[in-house]
C-alpha cells in the first residue's frame, strides 16, 4: 500500500526550488510512496516546471505574495500539513530549509522544537543527524554555549538514547544498535576536582541506562576521541551534549549524504541537512543530494511509515 509523504517547499528566498528542480527526475520514477508538495504553485511553475506539465507532481497551493508575507506563508504551509495529518491523508513530512529566525523569532529554536510543541511532546523530541554510516544527536540544539550546562539533564540524555535505540531497532532494523554518549568537558573532566556535569548528570544517566541496555551503550566517551572510538567500536550513533560537538565532524565526513530527522513525534519528520543558502540563490550552485537522500530514505523505509 502506498503511503503519502508531504513536502513543504518552505522558504521562497532560498535554494529550495533549485534543489527540487535538480531532483525532479525522482518523481517520474516508479516509487513506493506518493509525494505531495505544499507550497506556491506560482513559484513552482516559475522555477521548477516552466511548461506547467506536472505529470506525477501533486501540489497544494499556498499563495505567495512577497517577503513581507513570508511568516504567514510558512505558517499556512505547516497548517495545511497539520490538517492533512489529522485527517490521515499524509503519513510523514519533509520540510525543505527555512530561515528559523524569520519564522519563529525567539519562540522556538528550530523546526524540531516547533513540531514537538505542536504535538505536545516538548522535552521528548530528539534531533538526529542520520547517514547510512552512522548518526549523531545533540542533547541541546540551537542555544548559546554559555547556556549548555543549565539545559542538560539526566532525563533528556535517557530520552534521546531510548528514541535513537527504538529508531534503529524498529525502522532501520538493527536489533542491537550501539550508542555512545559523550562527556561535556575535555577528557570527561578527569583532571577537574570540582563538581562537574559528568559526575552530576552524564555518569548517572549512563548508569541508569546500563541496567537495561548493557552492551548497547558506551560512555561517557571523551569528546576529543569520540569519532575514533565510534569507528573502532562500530557505534551506530553518538549522542553529544551540544550541537557543534557532534555536528561538525559528522557534516565533514558525510557532506550531503545525510538528513536531519526528528524523533519522538507521532510521525517521521525529515529535512535536508543544510540551510537556505541565501548567498547562492539563483546561481545554479545548489546541491540536491541531501534532499534526494531524504526521498530515498522514505523509499527504503516505506514499511515503517
Amino acid at each position: 500500500m502506498k503511503k503519502t509523504v508531504a513536502i513543504i517547499t518552505s522558504d521562497p528566498e532560498s535554494i529550495n526550488y533549485e534543489i527540487i528542480k535538480k531532483a525532479i527526475f525522482f518523481f517520474n520514477k516508479k516509487n513506493k510512496n506518493k509525494y505531495l508538495f505544499i507550497g506556491s504553485k506560482k513559484l513552482f511553475f516559475k522555477h521548477v516546471i516552466k511548461n506547467k506539465n506536472l505529470r506525477n507532481i501533486n501540489i497544494i497551493d499556498v499563495k505567495w505574495k512577497n517577503k513581507k508575507n513570508k511568516s504567514n506563508y510558512l505558517k499556512k504551509s505547516f497548517e495545511i500539513f497539520f490538517n492533512l495529518y489529522k485527517k490521515k491523508k499524509v503519513n510523514a513530512l519533509i520540510n525543505l530549509p527555512l530561515n528559523k529566525k524569520n519564522f519563529f523569532g525567539t519562540k522556538f529554536h528550530g523546526v524540531t522544537e516547533f513540531l514537538s510543541n505542536k504535538y505536545k511532546c516538548s522535552g521528548n523530541e530528539t534531533m538526529l543527524l542520520y547517514s547510512s554510516l552512522f548518526s549523531v544527536s545533540p542533547i541541546t540544539t540551537h542555544i548559546k554555549i554559555k547556556d549548555i550546562s543549565k539545559k542538560i539533564n539526566k532525563k533528556k540524555i535517557i530520552n534521546n538514547f531510548k528514541n535513537i535505540y527504538l529508531f534503529y531497532k524498529k525502522i532501520i532494523k538493527i536489533n542491537n544498535p550501539k550508542i555512545g554518549i559523550l562527556g561535556l568537558n575535555p577528557h570527561n573532566a578527569i583532571d577537574l576536582n570540582e563538581v562537574t556535569e559528568e559526575r552530576n548528570i552524564i555518569y548517572p544517566a549512563i548508569k541508569n541506562l546500563k541496567k537495561k541496555y548493557k552492551k548497547n551503550i558506551f560512555g561517557p566517551i571523551s569528546p576529543d576521541v569520540s569519532f575514533l572510538v565510534r569507528e573502532q567500536k562500530k557505534i551506530n550513533s553518538l549522542i553529544g551534549i551540544y550541537h557543534d560537538q557532534v555536528l561538525t565532524s559528522f557534516k565533514y565526513i558525510n557532506k550531503y549524504s545525510a538528513i536531519n530527522i526528528t524523533l519522538g513525534l507521532p510521525f517521521l519528520r525529515v529535512s535536508p541537512d543544510h540551510g537556505v543558502a541565501k548567498n547562492i540563490v539563483g546561481k545554479n550552485k545548489a546541491n540536491p543530494d541531501s534532499f534526494l537522500y531524504a526521498l530515498e530514505f522514505f523509499e527504503k523505509y516505506h514499511d515503517a511509515l
